[in-house]
């Protein structure tokens, strides 16, 4: 399995020194045939050695080889995510380096356009002004009914999205309604609560304070009216009048004596 890996590199290096002679002498903004040629040729070579891996051998590989290159890691990582929604590999379709070869800036864009058993899509691999592999992507081509059909699925998750968030803040300012009535429920069991040890507090003072004490009621200043009546008692009681003392004088509420 290293070895099968490592081929991809090979085939990315298989031009490097053609490369690097047949520039000299080109312009700046000028691509010589040669370097288009074996830019091209490499490029076709390095995506049809790729797309025969599964995307488990490309993962097991990536797993067992730490020291792998970063262009062969990424080109494993971008055909994995692509082939399930790809499928197998079928061709390319016809173009010349001509066509297929472009300089941006420092850099070589090689896009070819294959045929795969679900859907066609572009592949688009970058080299460095050194001409050093760099990257290798592919882009689904899409049909305008599925490019209209994904559009409007995004309109209307994206409406739905904001009909819910709406309906969410609704709800949540309906409920402020309550909010006094809340605040108005807590505090007065606040204050309830603060009564009653108050109340208590009071209570239990009320019965610590010491009862006062009975009146006494004084007797008239009028000793002959007492001698009288102590003599009545006496007489009535058939007692002497030194075996008792009268401390009061209350009116009775009986209307007769007995």
């Amino acid at each position: 399995m290293k070895q099968r890996w490592k081929k991809i590199g090979s085939l990315v290096s298989i031009g490097v020194l053609v490369f690097s002679l047949s520039a000299c002498g080109q312009t700046k903004d000028e691509i010589n045939s040669t370097v288009q040629n074996n830019l091209y040729q490499t490029t076709v070579a390095t995506v049809q050695s790729l797309v025969q891996y599964d995307k488990a051998t490309m993962e097991q590989s990536i797993e067992e080889n730490p020291n792998m290159d970063d262009f062969t890691k990424n080109a494993f990582v971008s055909w994995g995510d692509s082939s399930e929604e790809l499928g197998a590999f079928k061709e390319f379709k016809e173009t010349t380096p001509e066509e297929a070869v472009k300089k941006d800036g420092s850099q070589y864009v090689i896009t070819l356009e294959a045929e795969f058993e679900n859907r066609d899509a572009v592949v688009e691999m970058v080299y460095d002004s050194k001409l050093n592999a760099e990257s290798v992507g592919f882009s689904a081509d899409y049909s305008m009914k599925e490019k209209m059909l994904d559009a409007v699925m995004n309109a209307i998750v994206g409406l739905a999205t904001v009909f819910i968030m709406l309906i969410f803040l609704s709800f949540v300012i309906s409920l402020m309604k309550y909010v006094p009535k809340l605040e108005a429920a807590l505090t007065k069991k606040k204050d309830s609560n603060q009564a009653v040890p108050a109340q208590e507090d009071n209570i239990a003072a009320v019965n610590s304070a010491p009862a006062p004490a009975p009146v006494q009621e004084e007797l008239a200043d009028d000793g002959a009216l007492v001698a009288v009546i102590a003599a009545a008692i006496a007489a009535a009681e058939n007692t002497s009048t030194d075996s008792f003392v009268v401390r009061s004088i209350r009116k009775s509420n009986k209307r007769s004596w007995k």
